[in-house]
């Protein structure tokens, strides 16, 4: 958890300027390390994914895509948190094992400036069998055509938030061009710079806490991506459609630290101490 008060911190230092409204934008796999908990650790995962999830929501995050590693405590332990509008859980194809009704939210609408964004998730069915625990994931094939469908015309963006690997995206990508972005959070480690493919664009960030992915973007129409330092001279009279410059900034120990979530790690190192103090003979 060390790196989430500098991660809250420079959030909010970027989201100050009113000229750039931004987004916060929370991917799966944030809560646990692992799709299962070991017995003798499940107490203190818990406790860790309880403070992951608050200092999250004190940064700005109110909704989360939920990955398959999220699901290692259980549906009931991610149903808990869900509480929309104040927080989201986000998943279009976890479903209820017999109604086969979704049990989280399939897509959730913003307003970011001028801009109307549909907000989807989808979980990464392989990592589990037919039925586990009372739910199903369905495969995307199955359930994405239809959310998408759903989605109306006068939405300027959609966003996908993808549990699966960079080969699943690249073929939702040319299987629906009506996706804008797809952010992943599988189970590949580090940062991917944006990999146009028609018109959408897949990025990752760093799922461990070591850096903050930051994507800007300047949206005309629904088109072919291209990135700003590639963007030629003569073209403000007819620019792309959608242009896009991308960082990441490194969460070194040097950098400055949000005081709310400090006070949050603490507490929860607290309770994890006491956890460990109450386990000893």
């Amino acid at each position: 958890m060390g790196g989430l008060s500098k991660k809250a911190f420079q959030i909010k230092e970027l989201s100050k300027d009113p000229s750039r409204p931004a987004l916060v934008v929370t991917g799966g796999n944030l809560l646990f390390a692992a799709d299962r908990l070991e017995p003798d650790d499940a107490a203190r995962a818990t406790i860790t994914a309880e403070g992951v999830l608050q200092a999250g929501q004190l940064m700005g995050a109110d909704f989360a895509a939920v990955g398959s590693r999220d699901l290692a405590a259980g549906v009931p332990f991610l149903q808990k948190s869900h509480k929309p509008p104040a927080f989201t859980w986000l998943s279009l194809n976890l479903v209820d094992a017999a109604s086969r009704k979704p049990l989280f939210t399939p897509v959730l609408h913003r307003r970011v400036g001028d801009i109307t964004l549909a907000i989807l998730a989808i979980t990464d069915h392989t990592a589990f069998p037919a039925e586990a625990g009372g739910f199903l994931v369905e495969d995307w094939r199955i359930s994405l055509p239809k959310v998408l469908a759903s989605i109306g015309k006068d939405t300027d963006l959609v966003v996908l938030l993808s549990n699966y690997p960079l080969a699943e995206n690249q073929e939702i990508a040319r299987r629906h061009n009506t996706i804008d972005l797809i952010l992943q959070t599988g189970h590949a480690i580090g940062n991917m710079n944006p990999i146009p493919i028609g018109n959408t664009l897949i990025g990752q960030a760093e799922i461990r806490g070591k850096y903050l992915g930051v994507l800007d973007i300047d949206r005309n129409r629904r088109g072919p991506w291209v990135e700003r330092a590639d963007t030629p001279p003569g073209t403000e009279k007819r620019p792309p459609a959608a242009i896009y410059s991308n960082r990441f900034i490194a969460l070194k120990v040097s950098l400055p630290e949000d005081p709310e979530v400090v006070a949050v790690v603490k507490q929860t190192q607290r309770r994890l101490d006491k956890l460990q103090h109450g386990r000893q003979p």
